[in-house]
């Protein structure tokens, strides 16, 4: 039987406008009326995920900023997994040449040293203004907890930086094209799959029992944590062939699973018959 949903947010979950439907709030409705948990895993912060939340009134367990944050689904604090400092400031010194909009995620927020036109339109698809932080690259010896760098900028050179990172720390780091023109950079072993592994067992949960659906390289992780993976239809190929199943939204990705345990309670019902 399949007890918890989790589902991606942007490209998944939110509709163009960032917003959640009304068909997937319906289905998300039933879900609660049914009894089955949901969890929302996301790119984005705590803050961002609450905000979704409460806009459709919702509880929901929450794996934030790609796996560096886990939260229960009363809001609880359970888990964080952050960046060691001399990692962050090697990292960010490494982003030094290259032109892109560079956000470094901590637990407050997004923070940027200098804005710019180009960072002002990524701002507006927050949920919040960013930080401005002059002296950024000093803040990570000064104990700034660093979740997650976040760069916005033309494909090309975010494959460039990526192949950098891999290079010069590639065992250190997990890296994720977590949108058309955005790269994650996390801690090695950070990421949605392993944190929502970590959520599993604190709810006692079995990979079976178990359905996640996405449409991003951030979110494969995710699909070889149980055999219910769902990925959107609008997803790179790449990242299809990493799910067991492809949907059009979160709400078909809902049906299949409530045909799944339909299925199961029937055959559960016929063996105890016999």
């Amino acid at each position: 039987m399949i007890k918890l949903i989790v589902s991606d947010l942007d490209g998944t979950l939110l509709d163009h406008h960032k917003q959640v439907s009304l068909r997937e709030q319906e289905q998300l409705a039933k879900v609660k009326e049914a009894g089955l948990q949901l969890c929302l895993a996301s790119g984005r912060n705590h803050f961002e995920i609450q905000k979704i939340l409460g806009d459709i009134g919702h509880q929901a367990h929450s794996v934030s900023q790609n796996g560096a944050f886990i939260h229960l689904n009363d809001g609880t604090f359970f888990k964080s997994k952050l960046f060691e400092a001399e990692l962050a400031h090697r990292v960010y010194q490494l982003l030094h040449d290259f032109d892109l909009v560079k956000l470094v995620c901590s637990i407050d927020g997004n923070y940027i040293a200098i804005p710019t036109p180009a960072s002002d339109a990524i701002e507006q698809r927050m949920f919040q203004p960013l930080i401005i932080k002059s002296d950024l690259e000093h803040a990570f010896m000064l104990g700034l907890p660093t979740s997650k760098f976040s760069l916005f900028g033309q494909l090309e050179v975010l494959l460039q930086v990526k192949a950098k990172m891999e290079d010069k720390l590639g065992d250190q780091l997990e890296l994720f094209i977590s949108d058309k023109d955005c790269l994650d950079i996390m801690p090695q072993h950070v990421s949605k799959g392993s944190s929502l592994l970590v959520l599993m067992e604190q709810l006692g949960l079995k990979p079976e029992e178990v359905a996640c659906v996405g449409d991003s390289f951030n979110d494969v992780s995710m699909f070889g944590v149980t055999p219910h993976s769902f990925a959107m239809h609008g997803a790179h190929p790449d990242v299809k062939k990493r799910a067991a199943n492809q949907v059009h939204s979160v709400s078909e990705a809902i049906e299949h699973v409530f045909a799944v345990n339909q299925q199961l309670t029937l055959q559960s019902k016929g063996s105890s018959s016999l």
